[in-house]
């Protein structure tokens, strides 16, 4: 059986005969020690299996298709992290990212306020067939994506660069509020508050009474009560749009109850250094602000808006229900845009999803499974909202899950389980 395997491998061709050979059969074999013969069998197996893996790899780097992933946030990695072993032996994956390890973006504000490491680094949390680069994207283009080291070519592209700060023209934004888009520019932002506020008592003011604005007040509240008086500005008539007025009402009292002011109703104009010019009832007010965060809206990565290869709005592009741009100057069925880059349309009321990582998670997981049946499935993308919960500091939260409304230290422990499942998911 061995002489058969070897002959397999090692072809006899007229005029030349291996020494092996010639210890195996034949009259006319010279002796050799079997020390050495089977050290000869040892090297010639060896080499043969060397030479089948390099025709294996060498093969296979010219056939398979190399995908790109921008961004290690909740859609990259939710695709990476639902891939079957068969699809990752498939395709040449690589990940890139400006940062070398995936933060939380839904806790941004507990780095802020109390300089929480909300961070994992890849490498303990990837497949060991995905390929990780360290680099800034700088613009996408066809079949090519341009990063501030190097250029990377493409066959597959999936985008999931995640979000920035949207100042919607407001003067005075870029140069004296504080957004949280990232873990090291929200540590940044906790070190400088955490030095004024050694200072003395102080006036924060939030922009925004959204998710992040909610979330971050509650903490502040938390962390700082003591040391800052805080207020909340709101162009809208209340907080928490996304819930009912009862569920928003039990939030703004929660906080009020521990020293948050609230400026309903009224309109951002400006930013200055130690002020918000705001209009309120007809009329312009300035509110002292020593401290100033925005947190009035997001849009996509500015990659988008800075590749002309794209149409993009507010740097997001619009995507068809299997999650390729739509709406371009040609057709783009090997790119798939996920998160916060995406624009996807509810066909039942005619609107645009707003991006959540709820939505990131499940796009991801939605494409991986397009890759785990070679590409072959023609399932479109179908948005199942599980609920939503809005933290109110360390042991409040108010939201729905199932259509029904929670509140309380309910709310509060099941969004901490929904954090630690995403956690568990990364790390096993």
């Amino acid at each position: 059986m061995l002489l058969f395997v070897i002959k397999t491998i090692f072809p006899a061709k007229q005029g030349y005969k291996l020494d092996i050979f010639n210890n195996l059969q034949g009259p006319e074999a010279t002796f050799k020690s079997p020390a050495i013969l089977m050290i000869e069998i040892f090297f010639s197996i060896k080499y043969a299996n060397i030479c089948i893996k390099f025709k294996f790899y060498f093969q296979r780097s010219l056939i398979v298709k190399k995908v790109l992933i921008l961004g290690g946030g909740y859609a990259g990695l939710s695709f990476i992290k639902n891939l079957h072993l068969d699809a990752l032996g498939d395709y040449q994956f690589t990940l890139i990212s400006k940062e070398n390890e995936h933060y939380t973006s839904i806790l941004l504000h507990n780095v802020a306020s109390a300089g929480k490491n909300i961070t994992l680094a890849y490498e303990k949390i990837l497949p060991r067939q995905i390929e990780f680069i360290q680099d800034e994207i700088k613009e996408i283009k066809d079949a090519a994506v341009v990063g501030k080291k190097a250029e990377y070519n493409y066959d597959i592209l999936v985008i999931a660069l995640g979000f920035s700060s949207d100042d919607f023209g407001i003067k005075g934004v870029k140069d004296y509020a504080h957004s949280m888009v990232n873990y090291h520019n929200s540590l940044d932002i906790h070190r400088k508050l955490e030095t004024l506020l050694q200072e003395g008592q102080k006036d924060i003011v939030v922009c925004g009474a959204g998710f992040t604005g909610i979330e971050l007040l509650g903490n502040l509240a938390n962390d700082w009560a003591s040391k800052a008086n805080l207020h909340c500005v709101e162009a809208m008539p209340a907080i928490l749009p996304m819930f009912d007025s009862d569920l928003a009402l039990k939030a703004k009292n929660y906080l009020e109850e521990r020293g948050v002011n609230f400026e309903l109703g009224a309109k951002i104009l400006e930013l200055k250094q130690n002020s918000v010019i705001v209009e309120k009832n007809g009329e312009q007010k300035e509110l002292k602000s020593d401290f100033t965060f925005w947190t009035a809206g997001v849009k996509g990565n500015e990659v988008m808006q800075n590749s002309p290869f794209f149409k993009t709005a507010r740097s997001k592009v619009e995507v068809n229900a299997f999650l390729n741009p739509i709406q371009q100057k040609k057709e783009m069925k090997n790119i798939f845009v996920l998160g916060d880059c995406a624009a996807l349309k509810d066909e039942a009321t005619g609107r645009f999803y707003p991006p959540t990582a709820q939505m990131a998670e499940q796009q991801g997981k939605y494409l991986a499974g397009i890759f785990n049946s070679n590409l072959t499935s023609s399932e479109p993308f179908s948005y199942n909202n599980k609920g939503t919960i809005c933290s109110v500091g360390y042991s409040y939260a108010v939201g729905v899950i199932g259509g029904v409304s929670i509140r309380g230290i309910l709310a509060n422990y099941l969004k901490r389980i929904i954090e630690a499942k995403w956690i568990l998911k990364l790390k096993f």
